[in-house]
């Protein structure tokens, strides 16, 4: 993953399915099926970047611990947006993992091709943790609408499978590392 994080201001732009994300993430919330995020006080977004970052940093971790290197090399370069904040990670594989000083252009998220624009998971910070923690199970993320993954067949089956790989599941319930 690169620092995006780290990449000045102008590069926080949104995604078309962010709402949708957003609308399901809150609905989880008020469910109880995800807990709250709420970050009060001065550093509230601060905080709240942070929190994004280190799930970034998880997710990067768990796919290069999980996935074989021929595996991790075939998966196209994708983004992913954190919605909470617009945190974004940019990851490119290489032999020795994702590589961490790459630094992309701004995904292309706008183009009517699908062949056009960048394939990004957009994701809210809060269903990346319950993922990470084992709490909530890949598959019902993408059922519910807390993840969405914008990219055309061949890349979602490549991501889903080093998805479904890094984050298995028994019976319905997701594994605890």
């Amino acid at each position: 993953m690169c620092a995006i994080c780290e990449l000045k201001i102008e590069f926080n732009i949104g995604h078309p399915q962010a709402l949708t994300v957003a609308v399901a993430t809150r609905e989880a919330m008020d469910s109880g099926a995800l807990p709250e995020t709420a970050v009060e006080g001065a550093l509230s977004n601060m905080k709240l970047r942070m929190a994004a970052i280190e799930a970034l940093k998880g997710l990067q971790a768990r796919l290069e611990a999980s996935v074989p290197v021929g595996r991790l090399m075939a998966l196209p370069d994708f983004y992913v947006l954190l919605i909470e904040i617009g945190t974004w990670g940019f990851f490119h594989a290489t032999e020795a993992g994702f590589d961490p000083d790459i630094t992309p252009e701004p995904p292309n998220v706008t183009s009517e091709k699908q062949a056009d624009r960048d394939v990004v998971l957009v994701s809210s910070e809060a269903a990346m943790q319950a993922i990470l923690n084992g709490a909530l199970s890949v598959d019902a993320a993408f059922t519910d609408h807390l993840i969405v993954l914008d990219a055309g067949d061949a890349h979602t089956k490549l991501l889903r499978s080093a998805l479904d790989a890094t984050f298995p599941v028994e019976g319905n319930k997701a594994v605890n590392f």
